[in-house]
């Protein structure tokens, strides 16, 4: 993230991506509140390091899969091609 001033840009595509979603080019921080904490809590959510995504991510890993179809086995015979 690139703080200039109140203005916050960001540098990666993660956080470029997390801004579009959020519908913005770039943050005007508030005086109330601390650009540089504003920028790390946002570099933190673009790499999804915050508790939620952790856990999310925790409980998807744990969460059962759905069984997979086997591939067909590989043969030597040619394909037969149907009448048309």
């Amino acid at each position: 993230m690139r703080v200039r001033g109140r203005t916050l840009r960001p540098s990666t595509l993660a956080e470029r991506r997390l801004m579009t979603a959020l519908g913005v080019d770039f943050i005007r921080v508030p005086r109330k509140h601390n650009p540089f904490i504003v920028a790390r809590r946002f570099e933190r959510a673009a790499r999804c390091e915050t508790p939620d995504h952790l856990f999310l991510r925790k409980v998807v890993q744990q969460s059962p899969r759905p069984p997979q179809p086997s591939p067909e086995p590989d043969t030597l015979d040619p394909v037969a091609q149907g009448a048309a």
